[in-house]
């Protein structure tokens, strides 16, 4: 694949949706291609715009939060795996709308409470193990099940 195949390709790559700079290394890899040109390549789709840490890591959390109902658990350890800088995460983590944020939790338990029936004692752990699976934090659950009861 000569520079002009690759850099086309991976440009294509970018522009379908917002990627992060581990993921099109792995990208490159795959193709083998050698290290002096994918620190090129990276280069290039910094400068042109196609690759752009920062605006992955607010569209991860604008979809995450939106379509998924993750909560900041899940989203910070989907992008650490991404390899995103905790500084980075913290930065926009921060600005998740607090009130979209408590909609998201009484939405999920609200849907698990239609799938499952009422909160009983003897399905709270159940409860408490898909909404930490979810990516919210024992404190947020346990306040939101005290404001519901």
């Amino acid at each position: 694949m000569t520079s002009t195949e690759i850099l086309t390709k991976i440009e294509r790559y970018c522009a379908y949706q917002d990627r992060c700079t581990q993921e099109v290394l792995t990208k490159l890899r795959s193709w083998q291609i050698e290290e002096k040109e994918q620190r090129q390549v990276l280069q290039i789709l910094k400068n042109d715009g196609f690759l752009d840490d920062e605006r992955y890591v607010q569209s991860f959390i604008r979809g995450k939060i939106n379509t998924k109902q993750w909560g900041v658990q899940k989203i910070r350890l989907g992008l650490l795996q991404k390899g995103i800088s905790k500084e980075l995460i913290d930065k926009y983590i921060e600005n998740i709308n607090p009130q979209q944020y408590t909609n998201n939790i009484q939405t999920v338990l609200r849907k698990w409470v239609q799938s499952h029936g009422p909160v009983t004692q003897e399905n709270i752990t159940k409860l408490y193990r898909h909404l930490l699976s979810k990516g919210y934090t024992y404190e947020e659950i346990k306040g939101k099940l005290k404001t519901e009861n």
